[in-house]
């Protein structure tokens, strides 16, 4: 892909993330520049194709602009930016008061994405990420891997739009009420329990400091949040418990890619790992 050359010098840092940096635009605000890291520029190429078919097939999400690349080699998305948003996550942590409100609007947004079905082919199964996930991961052995690759293909097939990503970090609102899903790389089509197992995992499982880390919130407002999105999302009589042993393993493949992703691995999961595949 063809990518025109910019002078950063005309972008002011807002911000970083898990790919690199964003920046808005000195002389036009309404312009955000996400900048990669050059090692993961191949990332980077892969998001803003998936990005480009999200926003087509009506998804709500940031609009995609050009590639770009600046001076020093390195590859940039201009997107149009989402003037005075707030991810789900930070506002609940500066207003926990308003957890209930923050989950319901959530879980309104995410079954909104899981009644979307993209056109066959559009995007790549969730099932085809997580085994290719887990191959690439260097802490599972080659029996692991093998057995793992059966289990995911027994998962229930599923043909609705899936994140990929799916947490209270990765959808933002504004105040005049739109709302929007961004960092799109993983974006892909299934069961909407994986997107699921995430926000569990997000909510409930990482270890109390990650939580406080990643999104300023302890685990008991984070859970209550959790607890209020599955009511929200499956109904109000469908038990906890419930939902939280469908969407376990869910979460445990999640974990074995972030696994890989990260370079670390998480000796705590390998119990109900063993259990799942054993």
């Amino acid at each position: 892909m063809n990518a025109r050359l910019i002078d950063i010098n005309e972008y002011e840092l807002s911000g970083g993330g898990k790919l690199g940096e964003s920046y808005i635009r000195r002389d036009n605000p309404d312009v955000l520049l996400k900048l990669y890291s050059t090692r993961l520029e191949a990332e980077g190429l892969e998001e803003y194709a998936r990005a480009c078919k999200v926003y087509r097939i009506g998804v709500p999400c940031p609009e995609p602009g050009e590639l770009v690349r600046t001076g020093d080699g390195r590859l940039g998305i201009l997107y149009k930016r989402i003037v005075g948003k707030k991810s789900y996550a930070r506002a609940l942590s500066e207003h926990p008061e308003l957890v209930d409100t923050y989950a319901v609007a959530f879980a309104r947004l995410t079954r909104e994405l899981h009644s979307t079905k993209p056109e066959p082919g559009l995007f790549p199964s969730a099932k085809e990420q997580y085994v290719k996930g887990i191959y690439d991961n260097p802490y599972l052995s080659s029996d692991e891997k093998k057995r793992l690759e059966r289990y995911i293909d027994a998962l229930p097939d599923g043909d609705t739009a899936v994140h990929g990503d799916l947490h209270h970090g990765n959808a933002i609102f504004t105040e005049d009420g739109k709302q929007y899903f961004i960092d799109l790389g993983d974006f892909c089509t299934g069961t909407p329990y994986f997107d699921l197992g995430i926000v569990y995992l997000q909510t409930c499982l990482v270890p109390e400091e990650i939580e406080q880390e990643l999104y300023h919130i302890g685990l008991p407002l984070s859970k209550a949040f959790w607890k209020t999105f599955v009511a929200a999302y499956f109904g109000p009589d469908i038990p906890q418990e419930e939902v939280a042993e469908l969407l376990k393993p869910y979460a445990v493949l999640r974990i074995l890619v972030v696994e890989r992703a990260t370079g670390v691995p998480f000796p705590f999961i390998r119990p109900e790992l063993r259990s799942m595949i054993y």
